[in-house]
């Protein structure tokens, strides 16, 4: 069985939306109580400042929401 080519992001950032298969998105970023205070993934056992700000995508009809990550 041939492996299937992993995808680059920019594909999978078009991708509908697994919950209703909409395709008009609100692009944003994660905030806490202050716009400032920005959520970042990171490996267990980075540093400080190792980890990548996520961003969100929201469908515009179901209103689900995907975290992202710029580029891998």
């Amino acid at each position: 069985m041939a492996q299937e080519k992993p995808k680059r992001m920019s594909d999978v950032r078009e991708n509908p939306c697994p919950i209703c298969g909409g395709t008009s998105y609100t692009w944003g970023v994660t905030a806490a109580d202050k716009p400032a205070q920005k959520l970042y993934t990171r490996p267990d056992g980075a540093n400080w400042g190792a980890g990548r700000e996520l961003f969100t995508r929201e469908c515009n009809r179901c209103g689900n929401v995907q975290l992202f990550t710029r580029g891998l």
